[in-house]
Formats: structure tokens, C-alpha cells, sequence
């Protein structure tokens, strides 16, 4: 289903992200009609990532109230475009902002410069981490999985050093 002007396809595409992702989208229906409404498929098409599509799909009314579902947009954009638009997810924001507070210098901000609120500068820096340690070789979604999947392990860990286990060889 790679077009989104039918409200039902739409619908499932975000029935599946909310299973996929636990994007939390609770009016799917509403959502679907958004981005229909929005004839997306063009700018979807195109080989440059458009932050101003990302916010377009992320910001919605929903019973009158505006919502900015940016991480949910993100995932959008990538189910339909892997290679140009990485995922926006908190688990990637800890381990990225965890590197940098370690000193790792893959990015440098300016004042007023934020990955949750401007995509520009999200695409920016996983573009910047890729340069900086030499994953030209790998796609936006093999860096996305990798990540994501760092920040599980990460988590998963418990702070300090790591237990050994007497006579088990250690890495090196």
C-alpha cells in the first residue's frame, strides 16, 4: 500500500506502526483522514528528506485539540521511506545524547537547536554520527536498528562495571 489517499489503507499503514512501534495513535480514523487530506505521495516520492512533511503529518486536531505526534510522523515517513527519513524514538535520543555527554563529538549544536523539535536537525545529526564513525556503507535503516537495538542492550544492563564470571573468557 504505498499510497496514502485512501483513508482505509491509511488507517491499516497506522494500525500496523501502532503494533509495530506502540506509537500510541488511539484515533486512528482521524489520523488517516489527516494524512489523506494532506497528499503526501509526491513529497513522499521525492529523494530528499522534507522535515516540513514530517511536521505536516505530526501535527493533527483530534476532538478539537491539536496534537504533535512527531515521533509516530518519523515512522511514517520511514515505513514508507527507510533510505531518507531516519525514526525519531527516545530510546535513540538517550543512547545519541549519552555518547555526546561522554564526549564523543559526532555533532555540535547551536542555541535553540533540538532533535524533538526540529527534524532538520535530528536527520543532521544521524547523518553527522554516521560520517563521524565511518557507516557510509550502511542504510538510514540498518543505523536505525542498530541504534535502537544498542539502547535496548544498554538498558537492559545494570549500571556499574559488568560482573565476570570465574574461568569465562573476557573480551578484548
Amino acid at each position: 500500500m504505498p499510497k496514502n489517499d485512501d483513508v482505509g489503507q491509511v488507517g491499516v499503514k497506522i494500525a500496523a506502526l501502532n503494533g509495530l512501534y506502540s506509537t500510541n495513535i488511539f484515533a486512528v480514523v482521524q489520523v488517516a483522514r489527516h494524512i489523506v487530506s494532506l497528499d503526501i505521495d509526491a513529497a513522499l516520492a521525492g529523494d530528499v528528506m522534507d522535515p516540513a512533511l514530517v511536521e505536516r503529518i505530526a501535527n493533527v486536531e483530534i476532538r478539537g485539540k491539536r496534537r504533535r505526534n512527531y515521533s509516530f510522523a518519523t515512522k511514517y515517513c520511514n515505513f514508507h521511506r527507510p533510505d531518507v527519513y531516519p525514526i525519531y524514538d527516545s530510546l535513540v535520543v538517550g543512547i545519541l545524547n549519552s555518547l555526546l555527554k561522554q564526549g564523543e563529538k559526532f555533532d555540535t549544536f547551536t542555541r535553540g537547536e533540538h532533535w524533538g523539535t526540529d527534524y532538520a536537525i535530528w536527520h543532521r545529526s544521524i547523518r553527522r554520527f554516521c560520517e563521524h564513525y565511518g557507516l557510509g556503507e550502511f542504510s538510514i535503516r540498518e543505523i536505525d536498528k542498530y541504534l535502537w537495538t544498542l539502547a535496548k542492550e544498554r538498558r537492559a544492563k545494570p549500571a556499574g562495571p559488568t560482573p565476570t564470571i570465574e574461568g569465562a573468557p573476557t573480551a578484548t
